[in-house]
């Protein structure tokens, strides 16, 4: 409001039920489908008359799952590879009006939801939120688009080196 302009949108809803298709009632599937795929492209309906005056970016957010459906995730890991092919699709439909449009597909991530739907992991089998919102930020003002961006733990060390972050140990 204070800059009168929307310079960036960045997209992470999602919703996950970790369970078998043929489980899994029409209203659950339903809102997995619209609050995942639907409400991504709705974000980008909504953003695009704010991107296109700023020249700025959408950032989605994609999973993993997205490159081969998982056993209990068929919904979600489908949701997530509509999401991945919308944003490629709005990359090159936005081109011309210099809107760049990304996707960021971070490894698995400690998130609430993830502990939702797969309990307590080892923590050094997961990747942190911090990496992911630091590795996002660099998406936004990256020039490219069009492009998935693969998040992995061993992304954190480069990450922490730029950040200087100081770990428990030192």
């Amino acid at each position: 409001k204070k800059e009168k302009r929307i310079d960036y949108v960045v997209n992470t809803a999602a919703i996950l039920s970790n369970q078998p298709l043929d489980h899994m009632e029409a209203s659950q599937i339903a809102e997995m489908v619209s609050i995942n795929l639907t409400g991504a492209i709705n974000v980008a309906l909504a953003a695009k008359k704010y991107l296109k005056k700023s020249k700025g970016a959408l950032l989605n957010f994609t999973s993993s799952s997205y490159t081969r459906g998982r056993a209990f995730s068929s919904v979600y890991s489908s949701t997530k590879a509509g999401v991945v092919n919308l944003t490629q699709a709005l990359a090159e439909e936005w081109m011309d009006e210099s809107i760049r449009v990304n996707c960021i597909n971070p490894e698995r991530t400690k998130t609430p939801m993830r502990l939702n739907n797969f309990g307590i992991e080892p923590e050094d089998t997961l990747l942190d939120a911090q990496t992911v919102a630091f590795a996002s930020l660099l998406a936004l003002i990256n020039n490219t688009t069009g492009n998935v961006i693969d998040v992995k733990r061993k992304d954190k060390q480069f990450i922490d080196s730029i950040l200087d972050v100081k770990t428990e140990d030192e």
